[in-house]
């Protein structure tokens, strides 16, 4: 006979998955470190992302999209408090953060996680000329003392999956760009 639906009565049929991402872009494209500290439970960040499993709408003339929804996630930077206040031409907002980073980063949060260092937060073999500074630091590495600062940034994640009419594209565009006239 011939072939039958046999899916949800939903015109947009979804795929649920949850991802922990380590390093994502933020709502305004900039890379962010997301803090995952995974060992015994201690703190990992869980997101649940939806993707539409098609294209087409079922009983409805249309194009299935993931409506994007605000996620606010704890992101960790690392900051060198005794750098100059020029930022290297090397770093932009769009390029993954570096692999440097990233190690530094970690180490920073399984000191954290696991016992804690000397009662004033430094680590062993501090001394030279980073010493004398005043400013407190979280590791040191080749550029000198870092801080590891921590703080709440939002993201957009791919939510629910909607059916939406072919002409409304074409009415948001065509309004768009008369608005910017």
């Amino acid at each position: 006979g011939p072939i039958r639906y046999e899916g949800p009565p939903t015109p947009c049929p979804a795929k649920v998955e949850y991802a922990t991402p380590v390093f994502a872009k933020n709502y305004q494209g900039a890379w962010r470190y997301v803090v995952q500290i995974p060992y015994e439970g201690y703190f990992t960040q869980t997101v649940e992302v939806t993707r539409c499993i098609q294209a087409r709408c079922h009983y409805l003339d249309g194009g299935c999209l993931s409506s994007p929804r605000w996620v606010s996630l704890l992101v960790a930077e690392i900051f060198y408090p005794n750098a100059e206040d020029t930022v290297p031409t090397s770093s932009t907002t769009t390029q993954a953060p570096s692999v440097q980073d990233f190690q530094a980063y970690q180490q920073y949060l399984q000191k954290r996680a696991g016992v804690a260092t000397a009662s004033d937060g430094t680590s062993s073999g501090a001394a030279g000329p980073a010493a004398q500074v005043d400013a407190h630091c979280d590791g040191h590495d080749e550029l000198g003392c870092f801080q590891v600062r921590l703080y709440y940034d939002w993201f957009l994640i791919p939510g629910s999956c909607k059916c939406w009419r072919p002409d409304y594209f074409a009415k948001y565009v065509r309004r768009k760009s008369v608005a910017e006239l």
